[in-house]
């Protein structure tokens, strides 16, 4: 009878014996520290933690650097594209100069503008004019709508623009337009581009030329005035 209770107390002592890490700490005189805190969390959840943070931390750098962002450009008139030079202003280029400079407010998406005339070398008379506006535009097809009158013009019998077409506007991306400008005493081709930052127009003052010829002249232009932006 004394070997039975014997045997079912040290059954239940030997129940009661810790093991493991119980039995490790119950065993030493100092205690043992838990295990630190990227011990006990599932590697799954570690991973996924620094994923988040390295995206983090990659979305804050493109934040401040401006990296992964579209390029930004302007438009710099030189003294010679193609052929033409750059002819001293005549008093239509100042007036049109002027006619621009008053688009430019606070409320417009305007914040740069050039305007100048072209011609052959020698010559005084203007043959091309080119208007470059830059800023930040939103809606480039809203951009042509208003120099082509569409958005501007109330009654359209008064809008002289005729065969306005659609054409490849080249590497620069955006838009590109053409059409004929039919006024009473003079009948004149224009094109123009828009893209994020940059208006362009392109007007060819002799009348002689086709849209479609001044549309792969004014691709030649745009390449030469829309410059990447340093600031």
């Amino acid at each position: 009878m004394q070997n039975d209770d014997t045997t079912a107390s040290e059954s239940a002592q030997g129940a009661e014996r810790p093991s493991g890490l119980r039995a490790i700490w119950a065993n030493t005189l100092e205690p043992v520290a838990p295990l630190p805190w990227y011990r006990r969390v599932p590697r799954n959840v570690v991973i996924a933690a620094v994923v988040v943070v390295a995206l983090f931390a990659a979305v804050t750098v493109a934040a401040v650097t401006g990296a992964g962002a579209p390029t930004r450009h302007r438009i710099v008139l030189a003294d010679r594209i193609g052929d033409q030079v750059r002819l001293p202003d005549a008093d239509s280029t100042l007036a049109l100069r002027a006619d621009y400079d008053r688009q430019m407010t606070a409320l417009q998406p305007y914040r740069e503008l050039t305007v100048a005339g072209y011609g052959a070398a020698g010559s005084t008379e203007t043959t091309l004019t080119v208007i470059g506006l830059t800023g930040s535009f939103s809606d480039v097809r809203w951009e042509l709508d208003k120099y082509f009158g569409t958005q501007t013009t109330i009654d359209p019998s008064d809008n002289p623009v005729v065969d306005r077409q659609d054409y490849p506007a080249g590497p620069l991306g955006g838009a590109l337009d053409c059409a004929v400008l039919d006024y009473p005493a003079v009948s004149l081709t224009t094109c123009a581009w828009a893209d994020g930052n940059t208006v362009g127009i392109v007007i060819d003052a002799t009348g002689a030329g086709e849209p479609e010829e001044l549309a792969r002249r004014t691709l030649d232009i745009r390449a030469a005035v829309e410059v990447e932006a340093k600031d």
